[in-house]
């Protein structure tokens, strides 16, 4: 029987079902353990995460304006309402408004029970209330540990120091603190294992505050925010919240009253204090015009003025040099040799060249300090240096002080023949001049002041505040996170992805053979059956062994299947061949001469795979001196060399002693000659060949043979080995090769009618991830 050989087979861009039953079937306990541990997981995060809740308020911010009645301009932007609302929100998170909730709570101690599993705030209701007195301790943010001796006296511990045992409404000291506690009567233990306290500095409640507050708009047009406080303690958010909220409504009047009140009274004072000043300057003008009839100033009085005015600036110049000097002069005393940077750009160069120098040194001096001692010779060298160059350094500071002191006399001195000269000018003028001058600067002072106060006058009539709370602090007592059911479905969801791409990744990884139908798409052979897995290991007769295992009826359908290959045919020639060893070609072939057997028809077996003897196999024990190898050079002939199988009308010849050139005997004519006789006494010859894809002496078989098994073996052979098949029959021009998939696994389902029997049978799990 003849077939097409000229069509390709076609890669199947389907998802191959078959595989994919095959990857869930080998792999369930993997995707078992990856869908516990996805939700175990999730279950973990809920079982050990701390409820979260939240306590939420509403105010409005009612702010009348009353300043445009009185038709004047306000002095606020164009949204006003979202500064406000900006504005207010800012106040509430600022630093200055928590503390001022620090100052007017008691949240400072803090009582934990310590739990199995977490640890829990007793806010509402604590075995004990606490009262500390000493602010300066050394016991902040640290659990101390209480225990109850009795209705009197309880134990606190510090870590592993030693119990410190106290009386309930008594002082007691642990460490630098001394505090009191009370004892709750209505406090009911429950099933935890302890408590601790801890003492919150004010830092970290300031730091609990900040991080757990938040005011958001919840209007602009309106006026209103919505303030949120979360905590693990539902009765804690709440208590923390209305106290926010009432402290701010009172906090917030004060400030706004309280800044511009500060103002207007200030500005006030100064005003008072501007109009007596100017009242003083005006009377003396009053009274100089009356003695003197006249107010104008001569020309040379202004030069004079001018003149002191610079020779001034002058002295001040020199006196402010001249104090530097003395104070670096000082410093330098004292071993500090850094001058102040004007200073320094007043010096001759030469002088800053020895300060840097007097600096450097001071900075290796430094560094010796730090390797040396001061007793050493280089320390002591360093600190000679640099006290020669300091009284250099003074010296020449001391000449350059004398010189200044005696520009600064110089200036004097101008300046005193100048005041003489203008000792000569009537004193009254200059009195005059003076009074004049000051007038002037206090006029426009008192101007500004005016305008200011004004300013803040209209805006304190004109903003009125009036807030309200228009949603009290609630309890809920339905946490915020975690959210349950989200975790939990984030859990199913994750371990359901996971479980994907671990199936997608198995299965695009895996090149193996896993079904018929991959043979059937993959390659232009005509599939002559599949054997089932076997439930033991038997690798000799299965046929005889187990006449009714569902290996054994697979094999007697390959043998059926194979009488419709070359019909014409009385004496056939059968070559057993695969890929790489492994495959089950050996059993197959042993297994399928004994089928035959089994019909009737007398069968040898030849073992032609001359590079490895088998040892594994159901024949007698045979002359391992004696084989096919002997039998191709002439040694022996085939009839000394055949064994008997332990089955009527089934014999095997050995494949003999391992030769050097077992692919150039195959190909000789001695080895066409043995078919040929071995034809005339057998009716059917089945070929064990060497594997085709290591050796090339099965290719010369399968040419001598009427037709070729190809075995592949389930979950073992790779994919390329079908491309090879394929390149084979390209090449060889091969048209009776046959397919066969060996140890294919079981469904479940038995061939037939279901009366077949295995040895052993598969476990209720293995059944069912079977189906």
């Amino acid at each position: 029987m003849e077939y097409n050989q000229n069509i390709q087979p076609m890669a199947s861009p389907e998802i191959d079902f078959d595989k994919l039953k095959l990857i869930l079937r080998s792999n369930w306990m993997w995707i078992a353990l990856i869908f516990i541990l996805a939700n175990a997981t999730a279950y973990a995060f809920i079982r050990y995460t701390k409820n979260l809740y939240q306590s939420s308020s509403e105010l409005k911010l009612e702010v009348k304006d009353e300043a445009s009645e009185l038709g004047i301009e306000t002095m606020m932007m164009e949204d006003k309402n979202r500064n406000l609302v900006s504005g207010e929100i800012e106040i509430i998170q600022s630093e200055l408004f928590l503390n001022r909730v620090l100052d007017f709570s008691a949240f400072d101690v803090s009582f934990f029970s310590v739990g199995r599993v977490l640890n829990e705030e007793l806010f509402h209701n604590p075995p004990a209330t606490v009262v500390y007195f000493n602010k300066n301790h050394s016991l902040y943010n640290q659990p101390i540990a209480f225990e109850e001796v009795d209705e009197r006296q309880f134990k606190l511990q510090l870590r592993d120091d030693k119990e410190v045992i106290g009386r309930y409404a008594e002082r007691v000291k642990i460490h630098d603190l001394e505090l009191i506690l009370k004892r709750n009567d209505n406090f009911k233990k429950g099933d935890e294992i302890g408590y601790f306290l801890v003492i919150n500095s004010r830092s970290t409640l300031l730091d609990y505050l900040r991080k757990n507050l938040t005011a958001e708009p919840l209007n602009y047009n309106a006026n209103t925010i919505r303030i949120s406080f979360k905590d693990y303690n539902p009765y804690k958010a709440q208590a923390v919240l209305s106290k926010i909220d009432s402290l701010y409504l009172q906090f917030s009047n004060e400030q706004k009253n309280l800044a511009n009140k500060q103002k207007i009274d200030w500005l006030t004072n100064e005003l008072s204090q501007i109009e007596k000043k100017m009242e003083a300057h005006e009377n003396y003008f009053e009274n100089f015009t009356l003695q003197n009839k006249t107010s104008n100033l001569d020309e040379d009085l202004k030069e004079t003025i001018i003149g002191i005015n610079k020779l001034d600036s002058q002295r001040y110049h020199y006196a402010r040099r001249l104090a530097d000097l003395d104070l670096f002069v000082n410093r330098l005393n004292n071993g500090e040799f850094q001058l102040p940077i004007m200073l320094r750009q007043q010096l001759p160069p030469v002088m800053n060249t020895q300060l840097d120098a007097l600096q450097q040194l001071q900075l290796e001096q430094d560094k010796l300090k730090l390797s040396y001692q001061e007793i050493t010779f280089a320390y002591r060298q360093k600190a000679k240096e640099i006290e020669v160059l300091k009284a250099k350094s003074l010296d020449q500071l001391t000449g350059l002080r004398d010189e200044w002191h005696k520009r600064l006399q110089e200036v004097n001195q101008r300046k005193a023949a100048m005041e003489k000269q203008f000792a000569s000018l009537p004193d009254k003028n200059t009195e005059f001049s003076k009074n004049q001058r000051f007038y002037k600067l206090y006029e426009e002072f008192y101007l500004t002041l005016m305008q200011s106060k004004s300013q803040f006058e209209i805006a304190m009539a004109g903003s009125i505040p009036d807030f309200r709370v228009l949603a009290p602090a609630s309890l809920s007592l339905k946490p915020i996170s975690p959210n349950n059911m989200m975790v939990a479905g984030a859990g199913f969801v994750a371990s359901m992805v996971f479980i994907f791409f671990f199936i997608g990744v198995s299965y695009l990884a895996n090149n193996r053979i896993t079904g018929v139908n991959e043979l059937e798409k993959n390659t232009t052979a005509p599939l002559l059956g599949a054997v089932p897995m076997m439930k033991q290991k038997d690798e000799g007769l299965h046929v005889k062994d187990y006449p009714r295992s569902m290996v054994s009826e697979a094999i007697r359908t390959l043998r059926t299947n194979l009488d419709f290959f070359n019909i014409a045919a009385k004496k056939k020639v059968i070559a057993v061949s695969s890929t790489v060893s492994g495959e089950g070609k050996s059993f197959i072939a042993m297994n399928l001469g004994g089928a035959m057997a089994l019909s009737k028809k007398k069968v040898i077996l030849i073992d032609l795979d001359m590079r490895k003897a088998k040892t594994n196999m159901a024949a007698n024990e045979s002359d391992p001196s004696k084989g096919v190898s002997t039998v191709l050079i002439r040694k022996d002939l085939w009839q000394e060399c055949v064994v008997r199988m332990p089955l009527n009308n089934f014999d095997y010849l050995p494949s003999g002693p391992h030769p050097p050139n077992p692919s150039e005997l195959l190909m000789n004519t001695e080895f066409t000659t043995l078919l040929a006789e071995l034809k005339e006494h057998y009716d059917c010859i089945v070929m064990d060949t060497p594997p085709v894809g290591l050796v090339t002496d099965g290719i010369v078989a399968m040419k001598s043979a009427d037709i070729s098994v190809y075995v592949f073996r389930a979950n073992y052979s790779k994919k390329e080995f079908l491309s090879n098949l394929q390149r084979i029959i390209s090449i060889n021009k091969f048209s009776n090769i046959t397919t066969l998939l060996n140890a294919v696994p079981s469904s479940g389902k038995t061939y037939g009618y279901g009366y077949y029997e295995e040895n052993g049978s598969p476990g209720k799990i293995k059944s069912i991830f079977r189906r």
